[in-house]
């Protein structure tokens, strides 16, 4: 912790510790809004579950494959990511080093004042930048549940830390560890399925009036067999 030089007073984090996140690699992360934080002093057991989604484009769904500027899959993260970068761009005229883009990147008095204000906005009232982000029409999401132990115990800290140079006391209070794993040696698929198709369609109006027909002249036989 001593090492650290950010400070919440110039725009940095106030925290100490790391953020983990489970990603799909051809999907950017966006740490600011995902991840997993972890503090020292904590043993972290991240055990992970993989859905994969199928998804439909109109008019049976709403999905749209698009193509990304700066990425070479379309992805929810990565539409978001250059949405915010052009609308850095277009308020600050220059990029915030951490987004896509071609742009000059902001010197850091500009990443403190008009970047931080623009994201913040963004942050706070995303409905309101019109950022054109369809659902994509194939997805792999990882979900997490995490569960902690303290680390390291007493004869850990007393063994690594002469090994390491390092005094036990130290490792409590900068040390952390974190076990990544699949929950279920499977995963989930939703696809998203049409209700008819057209030969469905055409299939059920025309055995709805075979019966409408045949119900019609059994009806008119039974008629002229009553007269």
């Amino acid at each position: 912790q001593d090492e650290y030089t950010e400070s919440f007073t110039v725009g940095g984090n106030a925290e100490v510790g790391l953020k983990v996140l489970v990603h799909d690699p051809r999907e950017p992360p966006m740490m600011d809004t995902q991840g997993i934080a972890l503090a020292p002093g904590n043993h972290a057991f991240i055990a992970v579950k993989q859905t994969l989604y199928e998804n439909h484009v109109p008019p049976w769904g709403v999905c749209q494959d698009r193509q990304l500027e700066y990425y070479d899959t379309y992805t929810l993260n990565g539409c978001y990511l250059e949405c915010r970068s052009k609308h850095v761009v277009r308020n600050c005229s220059c990029r915030a080093y951490d987004l896509p883009g071609t742009e000059e990147s902001c010197d850091p008095t500009t990443m403190f004042t008009c970047v931080r204000a623009v994201l913040g906005e963004f942050q706070v009232t995303r409905g309101d930048l019109t950022c054109d982000c369809p659902v994509p029409c194939s997805m792999t999401s990882y979900t997490t549940s995490v569960s902690f132990a303290g680390f390291p115990n007493k004869h850990t800290r007393e063994y690594v830390g002469p090994l390491l140079g390092m005094e036990p006391t130290y490792l409590e209070k900068n040390a952390v560890a974190f076990s990544v794993y699949y929950e279920k040696l499977n995963y989930q698929n939703i696809r998203q399925l049409k209700a008819m198709d057209e030969g469905q369609l055409a299939s059920n109006i025309g055995g709805m009036m075979g019966l409408f027909i045949g119900a019609s002249v059994l009806s008119l036989l039974e008629v002229c067999e009553f007269l």
